[in-house]
């Protein structure tokens, strides 16, 4: 009996499928590092269509001539209390790097000595070795303080330095994942204008952004618009939801314990949309070796809903009291929410409002459509509308 798994799993080969040609196009541009040509990739879709799940695998199949490493910045805002900075970004830049290389036992030893040197070329101002958790190669990092310039130069540096330091390397391939987020920045526009300062003169590092983000947000505009920082440089990529024959052809192959009547998988593709994320932990909760109908996925959507929207948990339970009024009133709301709407509806000032809409819009959360802003995930609207309806309240407000 076989059972989709709700999170990433460890066995990443045994649950994959369908994305075959998506990973035959993103390895076609990141062969081209050993032709001395970095492409720079940007990978959008809904949350949880599978991105993560797809460069995962990407990762994973590339070959010892290729160093990889795997940074997520949600993991770095949720430690930061809600607001990335530019040098707790570079420190986690430099601890993959370094995991990286340790990856690589066979060329470890000779890339540490090498190490020493390159690191010697950092001479920052001030050092505090007793607070810094922060180490390359068993070399400890210094706290940085006010030499953002000559650390920044160092980090970016680095990933090509390692890749000539090694005649069987070829390239360094670096995925930066829920990069809206670097929007919380301070100045998020200068970090991407800094990454493209340094790759458009390296020849072997290939970056590859990704988020769950919709085309019309302002940060995809920052990053690749015309007056972007890439300017249109990026390789832009959608990861797109299974379709009805993939869905049922995927629930077949890997979860062999649910059948459907053909009403009963109507219900549950309009539940999951083909979203890999839902569609798994849907499945999860349905009956074993029972045929099911309409009425048995929308009772178990509608009782289990907190374990259907399971990443929506994490989601809401990060957003400010502010964010989360906004999304209620939207979800409330019987008429178009526009701008006016919701500086009638909220006690806030223009300047507070506008800043929580972008921070909503750059995590992929709300998308402003048809000259109203609207949720972009109709789950997450599903989800406080039942629990509403069964509580008589919304989640953790």
């Amino acid at each position: 009996m076989n059972f989709l798994p709700v999170l990433l799993p460890k066995d990443i080969d045994k649950y994959f499928f369908n994305r075959h040609e998506d990973i035959k196009r993103i390895n076609a541009y990141i062969s081209m590092l050993e032709k001395d040509i970095p492409n720079l990739i940007l990978i959008t879709g809904y949350r949880g269509v599978g991105k993560t799940f797809l460069l995962k695998k990407v990762l994973k199949d590339q070959d010892n001539k290729f160093l990889t490493t795997y940074i997520d910045l949600s993991s770095i805002l949720a430690s930061e209390k809600g607001k990335l900075t530019e040098e707790e970004v570079l420190k986690e830049f430099l601890n993959k790097i370094n995991n990286a290389v340790i990856e690589k036992q066979r060329t470890y030893e000779e890339i540490k000595t090498k190490f020493s040197n390159f690191f010697k070329e950092l001479k920052l101002k001030k050092y505090d070795f007793n607070k810094s958790n922060i180490n390359i190669s068993d070399i400890p990092l210094p706290v940085i303080r006010d030499n953002y310039t000559k650390l920044s130069k160092f980090v970016m540096e680095l990933p090509q330095k390692i890749v000539d330091s090694q005649d069987d390397l070829k390239g360094f391939i670096i995925v930066i994942d829920e990069f809206q987020l670097l929007k919380t920045m301070e100045n998020p526009s200068a970090f991407f204008w800094l990454i493209r300062s340094y790759s458009q003169i390296q020849h072997n590092v290939c970056f590859i952004f990704t988020g769950s983000v919709s085309n019309e947000s302002s940060i995809i505009n920052m990053i690749n618009g015309p007056d972007g920082a890439f300017g249109g440089r990026l390789i832009q990529l959608n990861i797109e939801p299974f379709s009805k024959e993939q869905t049922l052809k995927y629930i077949n192959e890997k979860a062999n314990n649910i059948s459907f009547t053909d009403e009963g998988f109507e219900r549950f593709y309009a539940c999951t949309r083909g979203i890999p994320s839902y569609i798994n932990s849907l499945a999860s909760i349905l009956p074993n070796n029972k045929i099911c109908d309409e009425n048995i996925i929308k009772e178990a959507f509608n009782l289990n809903i907190d374990q259907v929207v399971i990443m929506w948990l994490f989601v809401w339970g990060n957003l400010s009291i502010i964010e989360k009024e906004i999304l209620i009133t939207i979800v409330e709301s019987d008429e178009k929410v526009n701008w006016k709407y919701l500086t009638k509806k909220l006690d806030y000032s223009t300047t507070t409002l506008s800043k929580y809409l972008d921070s909503l819009n750059n995590k992929g959360i709300i998308k402003y459509y048809v000259n109203e802003y609207v949720l972009s995930d109709i789950m997450l609207e599903r989800w406080l509308k039942i629990k509403y309806e069964n509580e008589g309240k919304y989640p953790l407000f």
